[in-house]
């Protein structure tokens, strides 16, 4: 049974910049969770979602990565709004080569299907109830978020999460540094 429970766990693995970029996403979350009373997150781009299985064989799999292990620049492209729950307000990334290089090699060492790959980093988490749309386009036209809408970070690590259940229940299982070329 308990095997069965690991196997239904959720993971997702994510993009981590460093630095005072991650400093400055952190904040702005932090400010915007308190702000809606929606969920606090750490700052990240989801590389690859929906994954399931044991976290420790999926974690061994980062090292599968080989090459494509190394620092992305994550461009913001401004804010946007979404529908989705974890895609209230966030900030849209280009989709540059190497980004998507290092997806194409996740989905390959993860033996993850293809899926649509919205690259972004999610600045607010919350359902159109509680943050309809009309509040949602406030939040992305915040001067914080516009200031944020046109940088460029660099990803620097990148890390296993079990995402199950609740946001605060979210955690790291495991994460690598992403080595310079």
């Amino acid at each position: 049974m308990a095997e069965e429970q690991q196997q239904e766990q959720a993971f997702a693995l994510w993009l981590v910049p460093g630095g005072a970029p991650l400093g400055r996403l952190q904040r702005l979350i932090e400010a915007l969770a308190r702000e809606t009373g929606g969920p606090a997150f750490t700052a990240h781009l989801t590389l690859l979602g929906g994954l399931r299985g044991d976290g420790g064989a999926l974690a061994a799999k980062l090292g599968d990565l080989g090459d494509a292990r190394r620092p992305v620049d994550l461009r913001a492209r401004g804010p946007a709004t979404g529908s989705a729950y974890h895609q209230c307000v966030l900030l849209d990334v280009a989709r540059t080569e190497p980004l998507a290089a290092l997806r194409r090699a996740a989905e390959a060492a993860f033996g993850a299907s293809e899926s649509p790959f919205r690259p972004h980093v999610s600045l607010v988490y919350g359902n159109l109830r509680d943050l309809p749309a009309e509040r949602r386009r406030a939040l992305a036209a915040d001067p914080r978020v516009l200031a944020l809408g046109q940088e460029v970070w660099w990803a620097e690590r990148l890390e296993l999460w079990s995402v199950a259940g609740q946001t605060e229940r979210w955690r790291c299982v495991a994460g690598v540094a992403l080595a310079s070329p």
